[in-house]
Protein backbone atom coordinates (compact mmCIF):
# COMPACT_ATOMS: atom_id res chain seq x y z
CA UNK A 1 0.00 0.00 0.00
CA UNK A 2 2.85 2.38 0.57
CA UNK A 3 3.77 2.83 -3.36
CA UNK A 4 -0.03 2.56 -3.90
CA UNK A 5 -1.49 5.06 -1.70
CA UNK A 6 -0.40 8.42 -3.73
CA UNK A 7 -1.75 7.15 -7.02
CA UNK A 8 -4.98 5.81 -5.85
CA UNK A 9 -5.77 8.93 -4.22
CA UNK A 10 -4.13 10.96 -7.83
CA UNK A 11 -6.20 9.10 -10.03
CA UNK A 12 -9.89 9.11 -7.92
CA UNK A 13 -9.49 4.82 -7.41
CA UNK A 14 -12.00 2.95 -5.87
CA UNK A 15 -11.64 -0.60 -3.91
CA UNK A 16 -13.54 -2.87 -6.33
CA UNK A 17 -12.04 -6.39 -5.25
CA UNK A 18 -9.90 -7.13 -1.74
CA UNK A 19 -9.41 -11.25 -2.34
CA UNK A 20 -7.28 -12.44 -3.49
CA UNK A 21 -5.42 -9.16 -4.08
CA UNK A 22 -6.85 -5.77 -3.58
CA UNK A 23 -7.99 -4.00 -7.08
CA UNK A 24 -8.42 -0.61 -7.19
CA UNK A 25 -10.56 0.43 -10.41
CA UNK A 26 -11.59 4.21 -12.22
CA UNK A 27 -10.09 4.87 -15.70
CA UNK A 28 -7.32 3.02 -14.75
CA UNK A 29 -6.71 -0.41 -12.83
CA UNK A 30 -4.25 -1.36 -10.20
CA UNK A 31 -3.40 -4.00 -8.21
CA UNK A 32 -1.27 -4.22 -4.84
CA UNK A 33 0.71 -7.92 -5.36
CA UNK A 34 2.99 -7.91 -2.24
CA UNK A 35 6.24 -8.07 -1.67
CA UNK A 36 8.58 -11.42 -4.19
CA UNK A 37 8.40 -12.75 -7.27
CA UNK A 38 5.65 -15.47 -6.56
CA UNK A 39 3.47 -12.49 -5.30
CA UNK A 40 4.13 -9.95 -8.28
CA UNK A 41 3.68 -13.17 -10.74
CA UNK A 42 0.49 -14.16 -9.18
CA UNK A 43 -1.08 -11.18 -9.28
CA UNK A 44 -0.48 -9.72 -12.31
CA UNK A 45 -1.54 -12.95 -13.70
CA UNK A 46 -4.90 -12.24 -11.58
CA UNK A 47 -5.61 -8.77 -13.15
CA UNK A 48 -4.59 -9.60 -16.64
CA UNK A 49 -7.00 -12.48 -17.01
CA UNK A 50 -9.45 -10.41 -15.49
CA UNK A 51 -8.70 -7.93 -18.08
CA UNK A 52 -5.34 -8.07 -20.55
CA UNK A 53 -4.04 -4.33 -20.82
CA UNK A 54 -0.71 -3.33 -20.79
CA UNK A 55 1.36 -3.21 -17.86
CA UNK A 56 2.69 -0.42 -15.53
CA UNK A 57 4.73 -1.64 -12.63
CA UNK A 58 5.56 1.49 -10.09
CA UNK A 59 7.70 0.22 -7.08
CA UNK A 60 10.24 0.20 -4.64
CA UNK A 61 14.31 -0.69 -5.17
CA UNK A 62 17.34 -0.33 -3.15
CA UNK A 63 19.84 2.08 -5.14
CA UNK A 64 22.17 4.91 -5.01
CA UNK A 65 20.11 8.12 -4.94
CA UNK A 66 17.22 7.58 -2.48
CA UNK A 67 14.01 9.16 -3.93
CA UNK A 68 15.12 9.15 -7.84
CA UNK A 69 12.32 7.42 -10.28
CA UNK A 70 13.67 4.94 -13.02
CA UNK A 71 12.92 3.27 -15.97
CA UNK A 72 14.28 0.07 -16.12
CA UNK A 73 15.73 -1.21 -19.45
CA UNK A 74 17.14 -4.18 -18.01
CA UNK A 75 15.99 -7.05 -15.64
CA UNK A 76 18.86 -9.61 -14.31
CA UNK A 77 17.12 -12.06 -12.41
CA UNK A 78 19.48 -13.00 -9.89
CA UNK A 79 18.49 -16.64 -9.12
CA UNK A 80 18.40 -17.93 -12.96
CA UNK A 81 20.88 -15.20 -14.23
CA UNK A 82 18.23 -14.61 -17.08
CA UNK A 83 18.67 -10.93 -18.81
CA UNK A 84 15.74 -9.04 -20.28
CA UNK A 85 15.69 -6.11 -21.87
CA UNK A 86 13.38 -3.50 -22.05
CA UNK A 87 12.82 -0.31 -24.71
CA UNK A 88 14.00 2.84 -23.02
CA UNK A 89 12.49 5.95 -21.95
CA UNK A 90 13.75 9.15 -23.96
CA UNK A 91 12.13 11.25 -20.46
CA UNK A 92 13.56 9.48 -17.86
CA UNK A 93 16.85 7.79 -16.81
CA UNK A 94 17.34 4.51 -17.39
CA UNK A 95 18.68 1.86 -15.02
CA UNK A 96 19.09 -1.83 -14.96
CA UNK A 97 17.43 -3.81 -11.92
CA UNK A 98 18.51 -7.17 -10.68
CA UNK A 99 15.27 -9.22 -8.63
CA UNK A 100 16.26 -11.09 -5.82
CA UNK A 101 14.64 -13.59 -3.63
CA UNK A 102 15.59 -11.86 -0.53
CA UNK A 103 16.34 -8.11 0.38
CA UNK A 104 19.71 -7.18 -1.07
CA UNK A 105 22.30 -5.55 1.69
CA UNK A 106 25.54 -5.71 -0.38
CA UNK A 107 25.95 -2.92 -2.94
CA UNK A 108 26.10 -3.37 -6.48
CA UNK A 109 25.64 -1.85 -9.61
CA UNK A 110 22.25 -0.78 -10.38
CA UNK A 111 19.15 -1.03 -9.08
CA UNK A 112 18.13 -4.23 -6.55
CA UNK A 113 14.13 -5.17 -6.50
CA UNK A 114 12.17 -8.14 -5.78
CA UNK A 115 9.18 -8.34 -8.38
CA UNK A 116 10.71 -6.87 -11.56
CA UNK A 117 11.63 -10.18 -13.42
CA UNK A 118 8.53 -12.06 -12.13
CA UNK A 119 6.61 -9.01 -13.57
CA UNK A 120 8.23 -8.89 -16.83
CA UNK A 121 8.08 -13.15 -17.58
CA UNK A 122 4.04 -12.71 -16.57
CA UNK A 123 3.14 -9.40 -18.97
CA UNK A 124 5.17 -11.45 -21.83
CA UNK A 125 3.42 -14.79 -21.13
CA UNK A 126 0.19 -12.66 -21.48
CA UNK A 127 1.71 -11.05 -24.65
CA UNK A 128 0.84 -7.19 -22.69
CA UNK A 129 3.83 -4.66 -22.83
CA UNK A 130 5.22 -3.70 -19.80
CA UNK A 131 6.97 -0.45 -18.39
CA UNK A 132 9.18 -0.75 -14.94
CA UNK A 133 9.50 2.10 -12.99
CA UNK A 134 11.33 1.86 -9.59
CA UNK A 135 11.85 4.85 -6.73
CA UNK A 136 15.19 4.20 -5.01
CA UNK A 137 13.87 3.70 -1.42
CA UNK A 138 17.42 2.35 0.29
CA UNK A 139 21.13 2.25 -0.25
CA UNK A 140 20.88 -1.37 -0.09
CA UNK A 141 20.29 -1.07 3.31
CA UNK A 142 16.75 -3.36 4.09
CA UNK A 143 16.98 -2.22 7.42
CA UNK A 144 16.37 1.88 6.51
CA UNK A 145 14.25 0.78 4.32
CA UNK A 146 12.75 4.19 3.32
CA UNK A 147 8.17 3.22 3.65
CA UNK A 148 6.75 6.33 3.43
CA UNK A 149 4.91 6.99 0.99
CA UNK A 150 6.31 10.78 -0.14
CA UNK A 151 8.97 9.02 -1.98
CA UNK A 152 6.45 8.57 -4.71
CA UNK A 153 4.53 11.38 -3.80
CA UNK A 154 7.30 12.83 -4.96
CA UNK A 155 8.00 11.54 -8.25
CA UNK A 156 3.78 11.41 -9.04
CA UNK A 157 3.60 14.18 -12.10
CA UNK A 158 6.31 12.09 -13.79
CA UNK A 159 4.37 8.52 -13.22
CA UNK A 160 1.41 9.84 -14.04
CA UNK A 161 2.60 11.61 -17.17
CA UNK A 162 3.59 7.79 -18.37
CA UNK A 163 -0.40 6.83 -17.93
Amino acid sequence: MTEARPIIEALGLQKKQKVPFAIYEGVHSLIIGGIGKCKAAASLSHILTLSPKPVLNIGLAAGEEIGQLYHIRKVIDADTHQVYHLPPSKTLPNESCTTHSRPVAIPHKGLADMEASALLCTARAYRQPITILKVVSDRFDPKSVERSSHLIAQNLPKILSLL
